[in-house]
């Protein structure tokens, strides 16, 4: 068991400056796509009406203030994001996170009152909880309910209301010899005809290998809403393990909609690809579109979900996607070319550094002053599984030039977010980053979060907290009053004694914006979509 490795587990639980013009790659395939006519190229040029949407005419600053208004702690590690619904009918949103410990094959998931922190409910697991919940009514109740994976087979959906299982995937099932990590999934359109949604889900990643030890073929699957039957599972196409939470796709009304799923691990190369609905339902996914290759004679897959977007502003949406080998690619959805493409080794420390992986997937906000959505990420520095630093970088996503940057020492860190937290219309970047490392006198971690100005480029502190944050925190209005909380976790590392998480919820001085671009893990909506 690689208990000296935490990375993972929370992929449950996302990448500065161009030396060059970015790279434009060659179409990988033809896609029919709507007939959508060609946007300006590059979009909104200087002068166009569109150039200064978000200027920073009004200077103010994002507010650093905070109230924690509860701190709920318990008895395990937590790797798993922070996701929100109202599970008990007070109108405000409730948090649902997983926990658990690799080493002993225990977790848990748990309902957190969203207005005390007080548990709703806990339902115990045989194994790591390290996805993120998603939330659909299954059993027509009126509450949502949750469905959660994890390590050791764990895949359950949970009664919102109650905390008690519904289903739980059928881990001696014969359809395939072995069974491995679930990720976080979506719900789908009812796809047997029982009149309830059905769960899409990755199942891939052996823990128990050494990273360089050959790796089984991971699979997409389907499983019935109403009692998690396997409906539809399909082998990757190119015998890869798969590590990545797919998502579902819909490039413009009148294009069909697909499944992105990613191949490849750590230390095996791997593709982003694109297939259906259906072929999965049909055991056959070998006709994938192949939407990134990986790059030759490097061993390193795709590994975190990708962003969602229309950065090119032709009415489809765009795919933004951090690979772990160190590329930034925004690929056009009208046709699969890469408008723009960076690769981070070539820019980070004059390409000196010994290794760029991404373990975060990109975040997406309008950070300039056009209309063009732009491209927030994060890397560590080094080689799996040792890492020295981090790198930030924020890209224009006009141009795919990198016009912010930063280097610090942190090793662990979440995904970023993006809000406007100042009234301004443009949004700011909430960064939350860790080490946990081996010192003399003992382990040491240790998480802080920042904003960065977006404006005027500059970070500012929020806060500094004992122990890791490994989940994405969550940024949202939980109660409906027009201000904006912010709820996030720190976890015990794999090098403590000790094991326990803490949930807290903070309150922002900050007025609720219109809409909060990417308030959480995998987006604010949990389905990897920019709301723009």
């Amino acid at each position: 068991m690689r208990k000296w490795i935490p990375w993972a587990a929370f992929l449950a639980v996302v990448i500065a400056v161009m030396l060059s013009i970015p790279t434009t790659v060659d179409p990988i395939v033809t896609r029919t796509v709507a007939d959508v006519p060609l946007p300006p190229s590059p979009p909104c040029p200087p002068g166009s009406d569109c150039a200064e949407t978000y200027p920073c005419s009004t200077q103010t600053t994002p507010s650093a203030e905070f109230e924690t208004r509860w701190t709920a702690v318990g008895n395990n590690r937590m790797m798993s994001s922070p996701h929100a619904t109202d599970l008990n009918g007070d109108s405000v949103l409730d948090i649902v996170v997983g926990t658990g410990a690799e080493e002993s094959h225990s977790g848990s998931i748990i309902a957190v009152d969203g207005a005390t922190g007080s548990l709703l409910w806990e339902m115990e697991t045989d194994g790591e909880m390290f996805a993120s919940a998603q939330f659909e009514d299954l059993d027509g109740d009126n509450v949502d309910d949750i469905a959660l994976g994890g390590r050791d087979q764990q895949m359950l959906a949970v009664n919102g209301a109650t905390g008690e299982t519904l289903w739980s995937f059928d881990k001696t099932s014969t359809l395939r010899e072995a069974w491995y990590q679930f990720y976080s999934g979506q719900f789908i359109d009812d796809v047997n005809d029982d009149g309830v949604s059905d769960w899409l889900v990755a199942n891939g990643g052996d823990p128990m290998k050494q990273p360089d030890e050959e790796r089984d073929t991971g699979y997409l699957m389907i499983l019935s809403g109403v009692n998690g039957q396997t409906l539809g599972i399909a082998d990757l196409p190119d015998g890869r393990e798969t590590y990545m939470s797919p998502l579902l796709y819909t490039p413009h009304p009148d294009m069909a909609t697909e499944v992105i799923y990613g191949s490849g691990g750590e230390t095996w190369d791997g593709s982003l690809w694109s297939t259906s609905i259906d072929a999965i339902m049909d055991g056959d996914i070998s006709a994938s579109v192949q939407i990134v290759a990986p790059t030759p004679d490097v061993k390193k897959g795709f590994m975190t979900p990708p962003a969602i977007a229309d950065l090119t502003l032709d009415g489809i949406q765009d795919i933004v996607v951090s690979s772990f080998d160190g590329r930034l690619i925004l690929v056009d959805g009208r046709n699969y070319t890469h408008t723009w493409s960076i690769d981070m080794h070539a820019v980070v420390e004059n390409g000196s550094t010994p290794g760029l992986e991404s373990w975060a997937s990109p975040t997406v906000g309008y950070f300039t002053s056009d209309s063009v959505p732009d491209v927030f990420v994060n890397y560590v520095i080094g080689i799996f599984p040792q890492y020295s630093s981090s790198y930030y970088a924020l890209v224009d996503g006009a141009s795919g030039e990198i016009i912010w940057n930063e280097t610090t020492s942190h090793t662990i860190f979440t995904s970023p977010l993006s809000v406007d937290l100042d009234s301004n219309g443009r949004d700011d970047v909430v960064i939350v980053r860790g080490v946990e490392e081996w010192r003399e006198e003992g382990p040491l971690s240790y998480n802080t979060a920042s904003i960065l100005d977006t404006c005027e480029m500059n970070t500012i502190p929020l806060y500094n907290r004992t122990n890791l944050s490994i989940g994405t925190p969550l940024i949202a209005d939980l109660d409906m009053d027009g201000d904006l909380e912010m709820v996030a976790t720190t976890t015990t590392g794999y090098l403590s004694e000790t094991e326990g998480w803490t949930l807290m919820r903070m309150d922002l001085n900050v007025s609720t914006p219109s809409r909060i671009g990417w308030g959480a893990y995998m987006g604010s909506q949990y389905d990897g979509e920019f709301l723009s």
